[in-house]
C-alpha cells in the first residue's frame, strides 16, 4: 500500500500505545506493534477502496444520465 498509509498507521499504532501504563506497554513486543500498525493500515486502505468505489459508482450513474438525457433531449414534451 502507499507509503503514506503505512506511515499513518504506524503513528495510529504508536498513540494507541501511548495510551497504555508503562508496565503493559513494555510487554508488548516489537512484533506485536508491527502486526497493529499492518492491521490499522489494512483497515485505513479498506475504507479507501470503498470510498472510491462508490464514487465511482456516483460517476458511472451520472454519466449514464447524462447520456440519457443528450440521446432523448429534443424528445421533450
Amino acid at each position: 500500500m502507499s507509503e503514506h498509509y503505512e506511515k499513518h498507521a504506524e503513528q495510529v499504532a504508536a498513540a494507541f500505545f501511548d495510551l497504555l501504563d508503562s508496565d503493559v506497554s513494555s510487554r508488548i513486543s516489537d512484533e506485536h506493534r508491527q502486526e497493529l500498525a499492518m492491521l490499522v493500515e489494512a483497515a485505513i486502505s479498506t475504507a479507501v477502496l470503498e470510498q472510491l468505489e462508490r464514487a465511482a459508482d456516483q460517476v458511472s450513474a451520472l454519466s449514464q444520465s447524462i447520456r440519457h438525457g443528450a440521446e432523448h433531449y429534443d424528445n421533450v414534451g
